[in-house]
């Protein structure tokens, strides 16, 4: 039997409130429901939700498998739909800045996780070190922006610093809550234009999701809006993107 190709991808975004958490749980739901092997690793250690989103109460987290207390299969929970999540913690200020021996227990724990199609990492939001770190050890990374201007700004200072930090070339813009394609690509444009100038990087347009109201209204519900609304515009768009990444 041919072995799977193991993909780990961080989403991550310069300014935080731009709908990343909700990208990630809902991208790695409608993963799953393509029979694709999906984990969400909340790499946003100190502020994890990913849990709080999918309405679960983990027993055990990520301080646990760094403490050496549980293993990698003890601190994955199953989620809904069959997506596995490894759970950080809430409100433990020394996870914001692992170091480099905690980075080589969870590097080395990733060993453990069963046989998976898909790593998604949903990193915190800027530039810390454990940002720059989980974007460094990732096959792919998605900058996740909006229409508003601070989330460009911000986008484009991530993405230097992590062309800076890892040596990284390769990006991909994710346009969020925009009116239509139209609004994404001008966005995408908007910031392609600037790293043309001053960064040597590629830049590639992912896919964009327009805004949908009910997004709202299922997050509210702590429900994925991709399950609760499989016609939305929203869950059409990240189909989309969805159907690249397992073409």
């Amino acid at each position: 039997m041919e072995a799977r190709r193991k993909r780990t991808i961080a989403i991550t975004s310069g300014k935080g409130g731009v709908g990343k958490s909700s990208i990630v749980s809902n991208m790695a739901y409608l993963l799953s429901a393509m029979r694709k092997s999906t984990y969400i690793l909340d790499a946003d250690l100190a502020l994890g939700n990913i849990d709080i989103m999918l309405g679960m109460v983990p027993k055990f987290n990520i301080r646990d498998l760094i403490n050496g207390s549980k293993t990698m299969k003890d601190v994955i929970v199953e989620g809904p739909f069959g997506i596995k999540i490894i759970p950080a913690t809430s409100g433990v200020s020394e996870f914001s800045n692992l170091s480099m021996e905690e980075r080589n227990i969870l590097l080395s724990s990733f060993q453990d996780i069963p046989d998976y199609d898909f790593l998604l990492m949903d990193t915190s939001a800027g530039i810390s070190s454990n940002v720059v770190y989980f974007n460094a050890i990732s096959e792919d990374v998605f900058v996740v922006i909006t229409p508003d201007p601070a989330s460009l700004t911000d986008s484009y200072a991530t993405i230097k610093v992590l062309s800076k930090e890892t040596g990284r070339r390769d990006f991909q813009v994710v346009v969020n809550m925009v009116k239509d394609e139209k609004e994404a690509l001008d966005m995408y444009k908007k910031i392609l234009l600037v790293t043309d100038r001053f960064l040597n990087i590629s830049l590639d347009f992912a896919g964009y999701i327009p805004a949908d109201k009910n997004v709202g209204i299922a997050v509210k519900r702590q429900k994925l809006w991709a399950e609760a609304f499989p016609e939305t515009h929203a869950t059409k768009a990240l189909v989309q993107i969805c159907n690249r990444l397992v073409a």
